[in-house]
């Protein structure tokens, strides 16, 4: 059974990714880095200081003075719950998306072949063909993060999921069997002696095609046939002749010479790789000096692996991520975190997955049955923000290193600016932007975020929204859209 609407639905309801969270790139991952464009590595001060920057904690609590720009010293204890929820949609999928709803059904093609199904054949392998391979998908993503600090120290539980997918095209398997036999429509018989003059394609185009069906193993009777009846498939309604006879030729040439078997067994497959990560993080910062600070984070972590490929000519019935292509590792990880300060000055660098913590699949479910590897790689992120009060941050950070998602090719490596004007103390105003310098899919994504303070309790808001649209599904859409909100207490 042809699968094509199946598959059309798998690229657009990819609804368990999520880049914002995701355990492979640096993001903004919590309410008010969201808000400031994800620049919060030299000017985090909150229980998010865990994913941000572990160093911070070496100065909560500590002896107040001058290097003292955001009023560490005055917090001993902290809970924050953080939640976040939207979606983004990268690479080449509206394009695929209409190009497999144009393809022909190849299960109709069985047995003796007409014209129209000449043609058909044709524009399947065209189709084939013309799909892109570059990583694409439609992502939902959610977040919820709990963590609580007590002096120096941290506790956290974090959800983080990354999910990408690609198109895998089989270029071997777009043969048809039965195309060399007999034709039954446009009164052409199983053999024709010589060439009629074509309607459609040129002479040279012609003998191009009868030279590449002979090679295939027709004689030249049967070879004719085959190029007189295609020549009367372009005139067919919907054939699309204009302009396209070079490509059709194309088509044939590569349907006779293909090595594999017919179209029906053909592998090309939407191949889906992620993970979703389930992590505990116990925090320690230490405070070298009132300027130096270091800090670490040392995670036990446990992974679903998720590796499947949906064949786009299954015969299943069915497609789920089951016991079969889940797979469940463990595995533990250590960032760490510097942060220096002088009066309005601070600076910050951390270094996440410093040990590269590493997850395997079996390659169980998957039709190529290869394992999967995931594999944190080492990132850092540096930051620079002036703090000239206690009520003004301006901050910029940058990725300085190029981080991988679940597919190799899906890359990020961010800039971030962001502002916080915290007025009167009562209401904090965040501005913020950032760009992903890897890749283009997403283009500049502006940032906004409120916070309220209601004494010791603080209530945030943020939402991310791309300058970038893109089509999805008929309809132009931003492609990154984000909001987050957050509920926190500091003493």
């Amino acid at each position: 059974m042809h699968k094509k609407n199946y598959i059309i639905g798998v690229l657009l309801s990819m609804s368990v990714a999520a880049n914002m969270v995701s355990a492979a790139e640096f993001a903004p991952a919590s309410v008010r880095a969201l808000g400031m464009g994800g620049s919060a590595v030299a000017s985090t001060h909150g229980v998010d200081a865990s994913y941000w920057n572990p160093a911070a904690y070496g100065f909560f609590g500590e002896s107040s003075g001058e290097n003292d720009n955001n009023s560490m010293a005055d917090k001993d204890f902290g809970v924050e719950i953080d939640i976040g929820a939207g979606g983004n949609i990268f690479g080449p999928l509206e394009s695929n998306k209409l190009k497999v709803e144009a393809l022909p059904d190849p299960s109709a093609l069985t047995g003796t072949l007409s014209p129209t199904d000449i043609q058909k054949a044709a524009s399947l392998v065209s189709g084939l063909s013309s799909l892109d391979t570059a990583p694409m998908g439609a992502n939902v993503f959610a977040n919820a993060t709990v963590g609580a600090r007590v002096s120096n120290y941290g506790l956290g539980v974090r959800q983080a999921v990354d999910l990408n997918s690609t198109v895998a095209v089989d270029a071997t398997n777009v043969g048809f069997t039965n195309i060399f036999n007999s034709f039954t429509a446009g009164g052409v018989a199983s053999e024709v002696a010589t060439l009629t003059a074509p309607t459609y394609f040129t002479s040279a185009q012609e003998a191009d095609m009868v030279s590449s069906l002979i090679s295939s193993g027709l004689n030249l009777g049967q070879a004719n046939a085959v190029v007189i009846a295609y020549d009367a498939a372009l005139g067919l309604p919907g054939s699309g002749a204009a302009g396209q006879q070079q490509a059709n030729a194309d088509a044939m040439n590569t349907i006779a010479n293909a090595a594999g078997t017919d179209v029906t067994q053909n592998q090309t497959a939407l191949s889906v790789r992620g993970v979703a990560v389930r992590e505990v993080g116990f925090t320690y910062g230490y405070a070298i000096n009132e300027e130096l600070s270091i800090g670490g984070v040392f995670k036990l972590m446990q992974a679903d692996i998720i590796a499947s490929d949906v064949k786009l000519f299954n015969t299943n019935t069915g497609f789920s991520f089951d016991q079969n292509n889940v797979e469940s590792s463990s595995a533990f990880g250590l960032d760490l975190g510097v942060m220096y300060r002088i009066p309005s000055w601070q600076v910050g660098l951390t270094i996440r997955n410093l040990n590269k913590p590493t997850f395997e699949h079996s390659g169980a479910g998957t039709f190529a049955n290869t394992p999967y590897t995931y594999e944190l790689k080492p990132q850092a992120k540096v930051g620079v923000a002036w703090i000239p009060s206690d009520t003004l941050t301006v901050e910029a950070a940058l990725d300085l290193t190029k981080n991988e998602g679940a597919v190799a090719s899906s890359e990020s490596q961010y800039w971030n600016v962001g502002l916080e004007w915290d007025a009167w103390k009562i209401l904090a105003l965040r501005l913020g932007a950032f760009q992903n310098m890897a890749q283009t899919d997403i283009g500049l994504v502006p940032t906004f975020g409120l916070g309220l303070n209601l004494w010791a309790a603080r209530v945030d808001l943020a939402v991310a929204v791309s300058s970038k649209k893109v089509l999805f599904d008929g309809e132009e859409v931003p492609a990154y859209l984000a909001g987050a909100v957050a509920l926190a207490v500091d003493f």
